[in-house]
């Protein structure tokens, strides 16, 4: 990947939905010596001023190579992930790219700082990092670098604030940490013992006698001996 951590993040010049059209196209035409725009276009489904005035900013953020209409490593694993609907894929290259870029580092670590703000201090933020006026035609596109932080899963959007969220992520690799659950405290319980205790009779007849928790035999098996013979001679006597 191109080295982009200080270059100036160029504003978007379209929505997060067409930027990731415009990947997926780029990705296709990999194989190609050199692809156009128009031919990125065409494949992308949208006018060619649309991807060229995207370019600026896939270059900024290291997605598209400096001197060439083609994805760099990251954007390409970008691209992969689209094609496969694999969001952990997309949101783990999307840290990395966040993590390399100077402006959209310094978006996330403002953010981390304050935990949340609302969005329209942070879209402020966004016109200063990349460095648009009141006149800038691309400031109806600011939302397309929070869609792309949102995908990342490092922030979330929610109410007119933006949050920072964190994530729990290992090396980078898309692979989400499974929570280990908390340990219990003090000595562990030992296994319940199973208070019925099956009686066979002879074939296919079986007798399930429940023991009360306080049982001890050597005090309560005769009771119960003696309780089992009244009580079935009493049963005989009535049938």
């Amino acid at each position: 990947m191109a080295d982009t951590s200080k270059a100036r993040l160029q504003a978007p010049g379209g929505s997060w939905e067409s930027l990731k059209k415009i990947i997926r196209a780029y990705h296709a035409v990999a194989d190609e010596e050199n692809p156009t725009v128009e031919k990125v276009a065409q494949l992308a489904g949208l006018q060619r001023p649309v991807v060229s005035g995207n370019n600026n900013f896939l270059r900024s953020a290291g997605i598209l190579q400096e001197t060439a209409n083609k994805l760099t490593e990251i954007g390409g694993r970008i691209a992969t992930g689209l094609g496969i609907n694999n969001p952990p894929l997309v949101s783990s290259a999307l840290r990395e790219i966040i993590r390399s870029q100077d402006g959209l580092n310094h978006l996330i670590n403002m953010l981390r700082a304050r935990s949340t703000m609302s969005i329209e201090a942070f879209r402020g933020e966004i016109v200063m990092v990349t460095g648009l006026d009141a006149n800038s035609r691309n400031l109806q596109f600011l939302k397309t670098v929070i869609d792309m932080l949102v995908e990342s899963a490092l922030v979330k959007v929610e109410n007119d604030e933006i949050t920072y969220r964190g994530t729990f992520v290992g090396d980078m690799n898309g692979k989400v940490d499974q929570l280990k659950p908390p340990k219990p405290n003090g000595p562990p319980k030992p296994p319940e013992v199973s208070r019925i205790v099956p009686i066979p009779l002879g074939v296919g007849r079986l007798v399930n006698v429940e023991l009360p928790e306080d049982w001890a035999s050597s005090r309560d098996l005769p009771k119960l001996l003696k309780m089992l013979e009244l009580s079935l001679s009493e049963e005989d006597q009535q049938r």
